[in-house]
């Protein structure tokens, strides 16, 4: 078998040899590619490495609002919030311009 031989390459010894190529992949991917030292009898899993990326971050949003909505809803909530950005929602009789920004 052809280890992975590129700077993006990283290996991660697993013990046994016991169903190496099963847990390496378990752990690591479908990419993860197992080699068993037979002398040894030691498993290692060689994987494409980079920044853990499990699951984003969550950015937390907040509201606001800048009145009667109008075509410039968008542009006023960019300048009134960092960030913002607008859309007009029914409310009512009303249709206001709803702010959406990261705080």
């Amino acid at each position: 078998m052809e280890r992975m031989q590129n700077a993006n390459s990283c290996q991660d010894p697993l013990g046994s040899c016991l169903q190496c190529d099963e847990r390496c992949k378990a752990k690591h991917g479908p990419t993860g590619q197992a080699s068993c030292d037979n002398r040894n009898q030691l498993c290692t899993c060689y994987y494409t490495c980079g920044p853990p990326s499990p699951t984003p971050p969550h950015h937390k949003q907040c509201y606001g609002g800048t009145g009667l909505c109008s075509s410039a809803c968008n542009q006023n909530c960019a300048q009134k919030y960092l960030g913002g950005s607008g859309f007009c929602e029914s409310i009512g009789n009303s249709r206001l311009c709803k702010c959406q920004y990261p705080c």
